[in-house]
């Protein structure tokens, strides 16, 4: 499997490299990027027996290839930590994005908007055992990436993320939402 995704790796930058864009969002441009956000989650999902909502870290590496100007398709890699108490919670996600840029050849940035869809798996350290809860996860989001060199971006993204999981050996599934803002450096080929 990491030979296959190397090479698919390896095609993507040398096909761009070859055939590549004019610009950072033009046909055959690539983007390389890593994003960190601050997560605030609610509902029965992620709230605790007093109610408290969850606070967490994210950092998440992503990448996408322009198939044609303006839109590309890629995926993101979801790593996440946090500790609640003697509670840790670790979350490992991964799946296939589409994203949507507007703006030119002479945009000093390009608004966007993004869809995603993951499997997600969350394990959760009670200190005497774990618990595993697994499942898929619907993002829709927006943002921008400002241009501060012609092949580096600032990324800034908000996200709307609706979950539904299920833990090990459980009939029913739960639903739960996240807001995600975040902001990162995405590199473009092209």
């Amino acid at each position: 499997m990491k030979k296959i995704l190397f090479f698919v790796l390896f095609f993507s930058l040398f096909y761009s490299l070859s055939f590549g864009g004019d610009y950072a969002v033009d046909k055959g441009s690539n983007m390389f990027g890593i994003t960190a956000g601050f997560i605030n989650a609610s509902g029965d999902l992620y709230e605790d027996e007093e109610g408290n909502s969850s606070t967490t870290l994210l950092v998440m590496p992503s990448l996408a290839h322009c198939i044609v100007r303006n839109f590309g398709i890629g995926g993101d890699l979801l790593v996440l930590h946090n500790k609640q108490g003697n509670t840790g919670l670790s979350t490992l996600g991964l799946g296939p994005k589409a994203i949507f840029f507007f703006g030119g050849k002479d945009s000093k940035a390009y608004p966007y908007l993004t869809l995603g869809f993951y499997y997600v798996r969350n394990t959760i350290d009670y200190g005497t055992h774990d618990r595993t809860i697994s499942g898929t996860r619907f993002k829709f989001g927006s943002g921008a990436s400002i241009m501060i060199a012609d092949h580096l971006g600032l990324l800034m993204e908000a996200s709307y993320n609706w979950d539904n999981l299920k833990w090990e050996k459980a009939e029913e599934s739960e639903d739960g939402s996240m807001v995600i803002v975040s902001m990162g450096l995405a590199g473009f080929t092209f």
